[in-house]
């Protein structure tokens, strides 16, 4: 799957268990994730090099996954640590894994060049760091590309239609707005307060009241024709644990309306990808979604460069 490189949201944390592998497609390839004893994400590709199973299938042990169908075993790194068969290792049998690490309650994946993995910083939002925010969280699948979805949340022109009986009412679509275009995002301010700034290659954060309020989304590439998609509430307006769980609810409940009036329109695109979407006449409310199929398609050139 083309995408750019970079450090990419691929799983919630709590969806990630002890002791448990975890079947998962994305760019789409198969994969399988786990935790190591230190409880570290680890993932690999979800294939066991010997017969071709998947060793999602499998259990953890030793810090090892164990392929359920003969028991070869393969470590962090990927080298097979144990063949039954011979009662030794073999190193150079190894499946392909791939640089992850688990921050901000997310699994984070390195899709790219392994060698820039090392010196490129893991972005994130700093206003989300603040210690007096909890968030709840919700999942949905789109069968759409991520590019798709991502345009949609640098899309204001459509707020008082899609949404007009929620977040866009009264929304004057008339008014000039000015984006921030640069290399790692595309930001927008709104004079009636707040605003949305995404950051590459696919987190996006809304402001609805500073320091207080914000929504934030992960668009996860699962493959060319369906994105997960992230979506929690950051709040700190009730900091009583016991009022947390139905706040929580009613948040989700909110943000799974809202997208879903989003998603009524999105998955109708044609094209499938807004790459592909040459012929379409973008005005200036769409500064942000022309800015970002440029960069996604440059950053893409990089990528093929670094492994041309």
């Amino acid at each position: 799957m083309k995408v750019p490189a970079g450090w990419y949201v691929v799983l919630s944390s709590t969806e990630l268990k002890k002791d448990k592998p975890l079947a998962a497609e994305r760019f789409g390839r198969s994969l399988v994730i786990w935790r190591s004893r230190s409880g570290s994400p680890v993932i690999a590709d979800d294939l066991c090099p010997h017969r071709g199973v998947k060793l999602s299938l499998g259990t953890i042990s030793n810090d090892c996954i164990v392929c359920p169908f003969h028991g070869f075993e393969f470590d962090t790194s990927g080298a097979c640590q144990h063949v039954p068969e011979t009662n030794k290792s073999a190193v150079n049998l190894t499946v392909a894994t791939y640089k992850a690490i688990e921050q901000h309650g997310f699994i984070w994946m390195w899709y790219g060049d392994g060698t820039t993995a090392q010196t490129e910083q893991l972005d994130w939002f700093s206003d989300l760091e603040n210690n007096k925010l909890s968030y709840s969280e919700h999942s949905d699948v789109w069968p759409i590309h991520v590019t798709r979805c991502i345009e949609n949340q640098l899309d204001y022109a459509h707020l008082p239609y899609l949404h007009r009986n929620s977040i866009g009412r009264g929304f004057d679509v008339s008014v000039k707005r000015q984006f921030e275009l640069d290399d790692k995002q595309i930001a927008l301010r709104f004079e009636e307060g707040g605003g949305f700034q995404f950051r590459f290659p696919n987190i996006w954060r809304l402001e609805i009241k500073t320091g207080m309020f914000y929504q934030m989304l992960a668009f996860v590439p699962i493959n060319e024709h369906s994105t997960k998609i992230y979506a929690r509430a950051y709040q700190g307006f009730v900091t009583m644990r016991i009022l947390k769980p139905l706040l929580d609810s009613i948040f989700s409940y909110q943000n799974s309306s809202i997208l879903n009036q989003d998603k009524y329109a999105v998955v109708s695109h044609s094209p499938n990808s807004s790459i592909d979407a040459t012929s379409e006449k973008l005005y200036p409310s769409d500064a942000g979604i022309d800015w970002f199929r440029k960069k996604w398609v440059e950053k893409i050139g990089e990528k093929e460069t670094m492994h041309g």
